[in-house]
């Protein structure tokens, strides 16, 4: 008796039928989102990214879990593709972190990202200015680039350029050790310290910091 061969069509039409009714491959997927990148100033604009939330589905974006900062959808696998604008910092001397959660109803995601100010300043303020050594500390400068000061004289001209360090971490950080607060031979009146992350002086530079300094005749 010659033995009979199984039909394939049942066995694909079952394998078609199990493709249709799995669930997406999201489901149950756990949701993650990122912001890049991690430290921003007021305004400051990056990117937000996900996945793991339903495909085609309204997502809410919330700083704290309260404060509702953009909504959108997500494409059909699930993933997030979207600006994100941080808010406004009111912050003048150090940096604070913040909690970006999104969700669209079962799934809740959340990342955590650092506000900084930009800022400059040194310490001390005050002392003999052909002596005066001092330490800057700048917050929110280009990390990985290097930190000038431009000094701009009374009169409004430009004296010289001086590099005072590299900004580091994700928020352009710099702390100096103690150095001449004027390098040169200065004359009497309101000088204008700008810091920047540019080796070549523009006023029109950004980002940047004035910090002025007035030098009185003894």
């Amino acid at each position: 008796m010659t033995p009979r061969l199984r039909p394939l069509l049942p066995i694909a039409a079952t394998a078609a039928l199990a493709l249709v009714l799995a669930p997406p491959a999201t489901a149950g997927a756990r949701a993650v989102i990122r912001l890049a990148p991690a430290c921003y100033q007021s305004g400051q604009t990056g990117s937000l990214t996900g996945k793991g939330f339903k495909p085609k589905a309204s997502w809410t974006a919330k700083l704290s879990g309260t404060r509702t900062l953009g909504t959108g959808h997500t494409d059909a696998q699930g993933r997030i593709h979207a600006r994100f604008t941080a808010p406004r910092y009111h912050g003048t001397n150090g940096t604070r972190q913040l909690t970006l959660s999104v969700t669209d109803g079962p799934h809740v995601a959340s990342a955590r990202f650092t506000m900084t100010p930009l800022s400059a300043t040194f310490a001390p303020k005050t002392g003999n200015p052909a002596t005066l050594r001092v330490r800057w500390r700048v917050l929110g400068m280009t990390p990985g680039h290097g930190v000038y000061v431009h000094y701009i004289t009374p009169d409004g001209g430009f004296r010289m350029t001086l590099r005072i360090g590299t900004a580091h971490g994700g928020c352009g950080t710099l702390k100096t050790g103690a150095i001449a607060l004027f390098p040169f031979a200065y004359t009497y009146g309101l000088w204008n310290l700008q810091v920047d992350a540019s080796l070549h002086f523009s006023l029109a530079t950004l980002p940047r910091v004035t910090v002025p300094f007035q030098i009185r005749k003894p």
